[in-house]
């Protein structure tokens, strides 16, 4: 199915376009986020939403903890949990050293199992400089990623490695939020985190991919609706045709 995705817009869009254009440049830009509280225009619609107090957040493909330090800053948390299987961000995320972050080096999946992926290395200089943010299970999704975004691609190559996934059935804390960016691998976690999303109706923020209807008939049994969220107008919308670059599944309690 071909889904259509609107991204970020304005001069953010455009700046965007200016980084992602080059991997040398996106490398070091994506480096500079981390000590900053920029992150994706949609996200910003969970300071809308009815999520309570000292709130305990998921957090699956949580590489650098630009998506972390975020919700950190903007919502009142208790614990927030950081799944990613990539050992260097696992060390960045530990050098955060914030308190109330939880963090586990293993991704999320419907069953326990070691999952080949696939990322970008860009040679400069001699110097390998990994582009763990484009991190595909599928390496042909990766490829296109890579075609569509740069328009340098002459030192790229593409590097292989095994991550752990593990199915997460328990967690003692109430859950508020989850959110889910893990380049196409969306609905396997959704159906990972199964027993928590039914216990405790979370706001499901998704990254929408080409499995984005698969979840949305998977938790439409469960009552959700899927949203848009304008940071221009400050609203939710009812996603009709469209959607975005990340979906909001939500009950009708989370916009009331």
């Amino acid at each position: 199915m071909n889904i259509s995705k609107t991204a970020s817009t304005g001069l953010f869009q455009v700046l965007e376009k200016i980084v992602r254009s080059h991997p040398l440049v996106y490398f070091f830009i994506r480096y500079l986020i981390r000590f900053t509280n920029i992150f994706e225009d949609d996200a910003h619609g969970v300071k809308y939403l009815s999520l309570g107090k000292k709130i305990n957040i998921i957090d699956v493909g949580a590489s650098d903890g630009v998506a972390t330090k975020f919700f950190r800053n903007n919502l009142d948390t208790n614990k927030i949990l950081c799944f990613e299987p990539n050992k260097p961000y696992v060390k960045i995320l530990k050098n955060l050293k914030l308190n109330n972050l939880l963090i586990y080096d293993y991704g999320i999946s419907q069953n326990n199992r070691k999952f080949k992926v696939f990322y970008p290395r860009y040679k400069f200089f001699g110097k390998n400089l990994d582009l763990i943010t484009y991190t595909f299970y599928n390496k042909k999704d990766l490829i296109k990623q890579i075609n569509t975004d740069f328009k340098f691609k002459k030192n790229i190559s593409i590097v292989q490695k095994f991550i752990n996934l593990k199915k997460v059935t328990k967690i003692k804390y109430k859950i508020s939020l989850i959110k889910i960016d893990v380049n196409g691998h969306e609905y396997p976690v959704v159906k990972g985190l199964r027993n928590i999303i039914k216990k405790d109706r979370p706001v499901l923020i998704v990254e929408t991919d080409k499995n984005i209807k698969k979840i949305e008939l998977f938790l439409k049994k469960l009552n959700y609706k899927k949203y848009s969220f304008s940071k221009n107008k400050k609203v939710f919308e009812v996603i009709k045709n469209r959607y975005p670059l990340n979906t909001y599944f939500l009950q009708n309690y989370h916009i009331n």
